[in-house]
């Protein structure tokens, strides 16, 4: 990367569909509330932090988060709601800058290295944003800010709720050495598993191993664990990042068994894909 550091800000809601749900419902505020459609085969789709000490996570089977946590309040997800708050939580964002990449309804990467307002401090400017967002919408957001996506994403992962982390390329180094590889954004538990295999636990043990061997074993993205356990990513905010794949899915009361029943469940899900490539005006 040529050029001045970039300033680059990730803000994350903070526990969004629950706090929606609480802000909505007295009834709901200071207890630990998952938001879930019903059914046995039902996942945690978002856990208030009320819930969180009892071991409820997002995806989590929502009969194992009932387990652990038996005063846990189960409430259907409204997404209309989620898309109006975040809606306004976007408007505040382009008061800022245009260059924003929503990652979902409930966070966002910005690059305020050149902002509309809020001067040069791309601190402050988080410190403005979240302020905003609680006088827009009532609720809580965290913010990471750093010279890059990756080291910004990191850090908005270290204070939650309510933070605010800056992490610098400096403070960066000994970080990243010391944390697990499952801790590194994009290396989910199945690629952490093969990363073990090498025998490399840790990022200073990403840091170690040749960036050719990390290519040959996994490719592209190898490359991409070269550059981030060093701290480096080039990526550039994109404001209109055009959408990568379009798919459809369905979660069954009951296992689907055998090849016929898999083929049955099949033309329901391919003409969903088809409505919204249709809708999208894809091919």
């Amino acid at each position: 990367m040529t050029g001045p550091p970039r300033k680059i800000i990730h803000v994350d809601m903070d526990a969004f569909y629950a706090s929606v749900e609480q802000r909505d419902d007295p009834r709901l505020r200071g207890r630990p509330v998952a938001v879930a459609w019903g059914g046995k085969r039902s996942v945690v789709l978002t856990a208030s932090y009320e819930a969180r000490p009892f071991g409820v996570r997002s995806a989590m089977p929502l009969y194992r988060a009932l387990e652990r946590c038996p005063g846990l309040v189960v409430v259907e997800p409204r997404f209309g709601a989620y898309r109006e708050v975040s809606a306004q939580v976007r408007e505040v964002f382009r008061g800022y800058t245009p260059l924003v990449e929503p990652l979902s309804l409930d966070e966002a990467y910005l690059d305020v290295t050149a902002p509309l307002r809020g001067g040069p401090s791309a601190t402050r400017i988080a410190g403005a944003i979240r302020a905003e967002i609680h006088a827009a919408t009532g609720l809580t957001a965290t913010a990471g800010v750093s010279v890059n996506k990756f080291l910004a994403k990191l850090a908005s992962g270290m204070n939650k709720p309510d933070g605010l982390t800056v992490l610098l390329p400096a403070q960066a180094h000994a970080l990243l050495a010391s944390l697990p590889t499952s801790a590194f954004h994009g290396i989910g538990p199945a690629t952490a598993a093969k990363l073990a295999a090498h025998g490399i636990h840790t990022g200073a043990d990403l840091r170690r191993t040749p960036p050719a061997h990390l290519a040959a074993w996994f490719g592209r993205v190898g490359e991409h664990f070269a550059r981030i356990a060093r701290g480096q990513d080039d990526r550039p905010v994109e404001p209109d990042r055009p959408p990568v794949s379009v798919g459809s899915e369905e979660t069954y009361a009951d296992d689907l068994r055998g090849p016929e029943a898999v083929r049955a469940a099949l033309p329901p899900l391919a003409r969903a894909v088809e409505e919204r490539l249709t809708r999208a005006g894809l091919a």
